[in-house]
């Protein structure tokens, strides 16, 4: 099987959406905070972004511009994306509007039910975290089996991540990727195949941004 390149397509729910593989090294745009990061290192916050803007738009998304943006109006923090401040600085700019969302959080929130009726009435999409220190897009929810699930597109593909695998109710099976795993020579030492968009338990997501659709 060939390895998943930078990005590839997947059909979802009646949308086609680029998804934006994180695993793979050739995401060397910079994103720097104290020096040589990239996207690859440490965009994800930028990839979730790119992924909710794409499933209220349908419209392409260029991660190295929306980078730089970030960069250049406060949202890159030391560990990653600081998503409250780049959200303000969309909205302040006005070009929130151009990625198809409006989001009046100052900070980012826990309220579980505010996330969970916003997109079962498919009024938009969220950004947050399954696991400490990393970003994906949430863009849908439905009534499962054993309750509410919601569905995830990860950048990391961290479908077998010990701090998620647990609450996954479904992978999508398009969604698989096989990235390699490199040691500190940069010498190929064994592959991983995960998945990058997957329904999980509702209860799941911490610290998200509701992005409403307009």
């Amino acid at each position: 099987m060939d390895l998943t390149p930078v990005t590839w397509q997947l059909s979802l729910l009646g949308k086609k959406i680029t998804m934006f593989n994180q695993r793979n090294r050739g995401w060397a745009h910079p994103y720097p905070y104290a020096g040589g990061e990239t996207l690859s290192t440490c965009g994800c916050g930028i990839f979730a972004l790119g992924h909710c803007a794409q499933w209220l738009t349908g419209r392409p998304f260029d991660p190295g511009v929306w980078a730089d943006f970030s960069c250049a109006h406060g949202g890159r923090g030391d560990d990653g994306t600081d998503r409250p401040a780049l959200l303000r600085a969309l909205m302040e700019t006005g070009m929130a509007g151009a990625l198809g969302f409006r989001c009046d959080d100052r900070e980012n929130r826990n309220d579980l039910p505010s996330l969970h009726q916003m997109l079962l009435r498919e009024a938009g999409v969220a950004l947050c975290n399954l696991r400490v220190g990393h970003i994906v897009a949430l863009v849908a929810a439905r009534h499962g089996r054993d309750g509410l699930e919601l569905l995830a597109l990860d950048s990391a593909c961290d479908s077998f991540h010990e701090k998620v695998r647990d609450h996954i109710r479904e992978v999508i099976p398009g969604s698989m990727v096989r990235n390699p795993y490199l040691n500190r020579e940069g010498m190929i030492t064994g592959y991983s195949e995960n998945y990058a968009a997957f329904w999980v338990d509702a209860s799941l997501p911490r610290d998200f941004n509701l992005l409403y659709r307009i």
